[in-house]
């Protein structure tokens, strides 16, 4: 009977440990997604941008 109890309680604690790293998880996944969202403005549009009115200028001198 104790093996039985001392079974049924590394079995519970197993699942507890794992349902935590998933929740650690989902929250390190949510941070990184969020910083990614933050980074991905697209700087290549403005550098065309210049380049194009630079050239422009170079072409009406």
């Amino acid at each position: 009977m104790f093996q039985m109890i001392n079974w049924i309680c590394l079995i519970c604690i197993s699942f507890l440990v794992i349902e935590v790293m998933i929740n650690f998880c989902k929250d390190v996944l949510n941070i990184y997604n969020g910083v990614n969202s933050v980074s991905r403005t697209s700087v290549a549009k403005t550098k065309v941008k210049a380049n194009a009115y630079t050239y422009e200028n170079k072409i009406a001198k």
